[in-house]
């Protein structure tokens, strides 16, 4: 069973979380009522950040804000990162390495003269080890073809939460070795089949129900 044409950081995520979840929603489609309630605050300060990088007058979006809302929002508009200028603003980018395909959803690209910056917003928790979260490892690969350089292009995890900014220079030899591994674990994930079996030990799992 092949592959689905274009990779996401979700899926590949989801397929590290659990094959048989995997297999469930992206090959199956099977798509189940998830148990946890989305973050809308998250939610809306993705939007307005979009519209404000675009030129949109948003003043009455930031009244729509409750208290925690403008407390995030006004930190995201004093880091230093989000006051570089804008490129593009929710950029969908896909890139091909190996015989495989990888992309989604960037939040923002912005740069400092000739240095590109990818912003990713976070209102919830960062990645564990942000140098290789596959968001990291897809959107820098994706980036590089698409400006066709190696060189001064970085990842911008910006925690909202803690209020800190996590930065990932990229260059020639880590663009490598996320080839790498991203390409070995689309090979793993052409191989899923119906006999895959579930390795997930989370029981509020939405799957939980029917993963066996």
């Amino acid at each position: 069973m092949s592959a689905p044409k274009i990779l996401s950081p979700a899926m590949l995520k989801t397929y590290k979380q659990c094959k048989k979840k995997y297999f469930l929603r992206y090959v199956k489609n099977i798509i189940m009522p998830s148990f946890s309630t989305p973050f809308e605050k998250g939610k809306k300060i993705h939007a307005i950040a979009g519209y404000s990088l675009s030129g949109i007058d948003i003043s009455k979006f930031e009244h729509a804000l409750n208290e925690q809302e403008k407390f995030l929002w006004e930190r995201l508009k004093s880091n230093e990162y989000f006051k570089l200028t804008p490129v593009k603003t929710e950029f969908t980018l896909n890139v091909k390495l190996g015989d495989f395909w990888f992309g989604g959803r960037l939040d923002a690209i912005v740069k400092n003269n000739d240095e590109y910056f990818i912003l990713d917003y976070k209102t919830g928790s960062t990645p564990d080890n942000p140098q290789y979260d596959y968001q990291t490892m897809v959107y820098l690969s994706a980036l590089s073809k698409f400006l066709k350089q190696t060189e001064k292009l970085n990842f911008v995890y910006i925690d909202l939460k803690n209020n800190q900014n996590y930065l990932i220079p990229c260059n020639k030899n880590l663009l490598n070795e996320y080839e790498i591994k991203l390409t070995t674990i689309a090979k793993q994930i052409s191989l899923i089949n119906e006999s895959t079996q579930c390795n997930c030990s989370n029981t509020k799992c939405e799957y939980s129900k029917i993963c066996f």
